[in-house]
């Protein structure tokens, strides 16, 4: 029987919303990410307070799985229409009232915080409002309007940007994005009758921790993420103290990163929909091991442009990987707890790594602290490269039956 979700009607009707939501989503979140950290340095906060800024998506991730615990029992499009605008809101309110860089970067842990507490809803959602064959591809393409959006809102913010207060841009940016977080509401969903039991934490854990694969998967991913985000750490330090980037030249990078997604989104949809989502992984990790390499040789600003390009194809691939690992390694019935445990692992390599670096830079030269971070990196792909090539249990299950 087909399931009532995935009717034609119903799934054109709720990419419309999908797509209009992610098109406030990438203008808001573009600015925030391209400008907060360096506007914070700017203001003259330390290594510690961009840390900040780089590890609050993280810090929502480590708290993720007990947003997940307490919500589970919520209706999914609720759980994620509700974080989403609550998010904006709040971080509309607060920060026309940051006046220092430290309550800036505050401003962003509460931001996301709240947002990421829907991370384990919205990839169940996912699962369920889309069809296996295409979900890869319809995420890919609300990805490249948030894309586009993104791009638009860049440009316009770093034209902004010091003619007036930053703290007047970002929440310019919140406030466009409010009304399309609100517009998720409308995403019809029909999900189970009851909802999922409430499993002890303990018990995920052990379920999890058995599963090999997906154990593997989370130690590369642990051993990569935590050198890619000190590294993520020290950009914004280069930018402002090494390389003497203007606000213009931070938007151009933004830009030319949202435009590489544009083209990367519906490629690597596709890519993952009709080939294998750990290869897509792979590749785009190898690919972005070249990012801290390119700050290392970069003679200047302008050989930061090919850098913004890995960057967003790091970023389309990764963003859609991140969804579909979960989707195709997960027993159907626990995808949230996939998802909460690997966005849990996210926010302690996340919240952890960025204040590394601000110590190894209170000690060390930037490039000393890049390149430690590469070396994390390199063996984290190494460890993906072994699961990638070892044979899945569903493989070997089909060749048993054929032979």
């Amino acid at each position: 029987m087909t399931d009532p979700n995935w009717l034609p009607s119903r799934v054109r009707r709720n990419f419309r919303i999908d797509l209009f939501s992610a098109l406030g989503a990438g203008a808001f979140v573009s600015v925030l990410i391209a400008f907060m950290p360096v506007v914070v340095r700017r203001m003259g906060g330390s290594t510690t307070d961009v840390a900040i800024v780089v590890a609050a998506p993280f810090i929502g991730n480590l708290l993720s799985p007990v947003s997940a615990y307490l919500l589970a029992h919520l209706p999914l499009v609720r759980v994620v229409a509700g974080a989403a605008s609550l998010s904006r809101l709040v971080f509309l309110i607060a920060v026309l009232l940051a006046a220092t860089p430290f309550m800036l970067a505050l401003t962003s842990v509460a931001f996301w915080i709240i947002t990421v507490s829907n991370i384990a809803a919205y990839t169940a959602l996912m699962q369920g409002i889309y069809p296996d064959r295409e979900r890869a591809s319809a995420m890919g393409n609300v990805r490249v309007g948030a894309s586009v959006a993104g791009i638009g809102a860049a440009a316009l913010a770093g034209s902004f940007i010091g003619v007036v207060p930053a703290q007047w841009v970002f929440a310019a940016a919140a406030l466009v994005g409010l009304p399309c977080a609100l517009a998720f509401f409308a995403i019809r969903y029909d999900g189970p009758a009851a909802p999922p039991a409430r499993r002890p934490a303990l018990d995920i854990a052990r379920g999890i921790w058995a599963d090999r694969r997906y154990r593997k998967l989370l130690l590369a991913f642990s051993i990569f993420g935590t050198g890619n985000l000190m590294n993520f750490a020290v950009f914004p330090i280069m930018l402002v103290d090494h390389f003497d980037a203007s606000n213009a030249f931070v938007a151009t990078l933004a830009i030319v990163q949202s435009a590489t997604q544009i083209v990367g989104y519906p490629v690597f949809g596709r890519l993952i929909d009709r080939g294998s989502t750990l290869r897509q992984t792979l590749i785009a990790t190898l690919l972005t091991i070249l990012v801290p390499i390119g700050y290392l040789v970069a003679p200047g600003t302008w050989a930061l442009l090919p850098v913004a390009v890995l960057i967003g194809v790091g970023v389309s691939s990764g963003e859609l990987t991140a969804f579909t690992n979960i989707v195709h390694m997960a027993p159907r019935a626990r995808i949230g707890e996939y998802a909460a445990a690997n966005a849990f692992l996210l926010g302690v390599r996340g919240t952890a790594a960025p204040f590394v670096a601000a110590a190894l830079l209170n000690l060390v030269q930037p490039q000393v602290v890049l390149v430690l971070g590469t070396l994390l990196m390199t063996t984290g792909a190494l460890v993906l490269a072994q699961l990638v090539r070892a044979p899945s249990p569903r493989a070997v299950e089909v060749v048993a039956a054929e032979a």
